[in-house]
């Protein structure tokens, strides 16, 4: 037998190795469920990190106060001083919507510049800005709508904030624990990284997705349904305009507004509030209409077309079964539970 007859039999008994594809995928489909899952995996286990930071925090807290020969009614009313918590609030959020994503991803040799669009916006698009602001600015009725539905059925469904720290410090601390700090780090989160991995699967599926997510983890029936819609639109924005920067100014700009409003408005009669926020919502409906009006002609409102095999109900289905996720919104349905 010569060596070239030799080399054909060693090829073609060599094994060959075919991917197992349950009964009714398609190769493509099966793919697409895995990565789907995995995606669940990783980002469940980010948010439940996220969940162990602010349990974790208040143990290490007491025990430090402990050790040093504080009370815990001492250290109660430390924490709960107004600077104090709006202090805290930008720590713990620095922490919670950027370190468990980040090492949770890589560990799943994800890149994060692959995921998080940081590339400036092209100037047509910025007027997705006015958009936004304007879905916000009606949003923040749900919470209202959510509280009265409440009280009709005679629950009291109480969410204490705290209160805000005094002075022109205190606003200053106020703004950058609201309207600077959770801007920057919620939208690296979720319309960076949460978005940026389910993207691949359809930006319908991603933007519907992460916005239910950034609901549930407000943690209350009360923010779950404006932070939900807030969700949905930027996450329509970051789509549309593949960066992070306007979803950015557009949730910096509704906490700064929120905010101004909290100082501005607190010495004034009820009617003097009301009609101050309603010449707001004319101005951001406006806006809105305009910003609308502006895209119109340049697609801003249609996706592209994605190429997978997968049905939007099976994405969904496979997405929130993953255990974690499962883990984590059970997580937040029984904290929202506590208010009442």
């Amino acid at each position: 037998m010569n060596d070239e007859n030799m080399n054909n039999e060693t090829f073609n008994s060599s094994p060959q190795y075919v991917t197992y594809v349950p009964y009714g995928y398609t190769p493509k489909t099966y793919e697409e469920k895995r990565g789907i899952k995995k995606s669940a995996l990783l980002i469940g286990i980010s948010l439940l990190l996220l969940l162990g930071i602010t349990l974790f925090w208040g143990v290490l807290y007491y025990t430090v106060m402990s050790a040093f020969g504080i009370s815990s009614a001492k250290a109660n009313i430390i924490i709960n001083d107004p600077a104090a918590m709006q202090a805290l609030q930008v720590v713990l959020s620095s922490l919670m919507f950027t370190v468990p994503f980040i090492l949770v991803f890589k560990a799943g040799n994800r890149r994060i510049s692959d995921l998080v669009p940081l590339k400036r916006p092209e100037g047509s698009k910025t007027a997705m800005f006015f958009i936004g602001l304007s879905v916000c600015a009606f949003a923040n009725i749900a919470n209202s709508l959510c509280g009265e539905l409440f009280q009709k059925f005679g629950i009291d469904y109480n969410v204490d904030f705290g209160d805000n720290p005094e002075g022109f410090f205190g606003f200053l601390l106020s703004l950058l624990a609201s309207a600077v700090v959770p801007p920057l780090v919620e939208e690296f989160a979720c319309r960076g990284i949460i978005l940026g991995s389910l993207r691949r699967y359809g930006d319908g599926f991603a933007i519907i997705t992460s916005a239910i997510l950034f609901g549930l983890m407000h943690g209350n029936f009360d923010q779950m349904p404006f932070a939900a819609m807030v969700g949905l639109v930027l996450g329509f924005i970051v789509v549309k305009t593949n960066s992070l920067w306007i979803a950015v100014a557009v949730h910096a700009a509704n906490n700064f507004i929120s905010v101004a409003f909290e100082y501005l408005l607190a010495g004034l009669s009820q009617n003097s509030q009301n009609l101050i926020y309603s010449l707001y919502l004319m101005s951001a409906l406006i806006a809105g209409v305009i910003g609308a009006v502006l895209l119109l002609d340049k697609d801003g409102f249609k996706f592209k077309k994605s190429d997978t095999e997968s049905s939007l109900k099976q994405k969904f289905k496979w997405f929130f079964t993953s255990p974690v996720i499962i883990i984590f919104t059970v997580l937040c349905v029984l904290e929202s539970l506590l208010y009442f």
